[in-house]
């Protein structure tokens, strides 16, 4: 079995990638935002619409906290308002 096949370029699944977007959420900066599910994957942050990825943006390169928060906002401005899946909570 070939354990290289489908590892993305420059080591951008790295933990760390998703540790940006954690350690904005965990911040006072993220004030406001609950209720959402996001996937973080190397240089994109998507905001999930129930099953479905929502709005995504794809900097090709790892973010700052700083630009995770910023480019996070802008998608769930983008997104569809409460995008839970019927009989689900998030964050509940």
């Amino acid at each position: 079995m070939d354990r290289t096949a489908g590892r993305p370029a420059a080591g951008l699944a790295a933990p760390c990638s998703a540790g940006t977007c954690l350690v904005w959420l965990g911040s006072a900066a993220s004030t406001g935002v609950t209720g959402r599910v996001f996937e973080a994957e190397g240089g994109r942050i998507t905001v999930m619409e129930g099953w479905r990825p929502g709005p995504s943006a794809d900097k090709g390169a790892r973010w700052t906290p700083a630009e995770a928060g910023e480019t996070t906002r802008k998608l769930l401005a983008e997104a569809e308002a409460e995008a839970g899946v019927p009989g689900t909570a998030y964050g509940a």
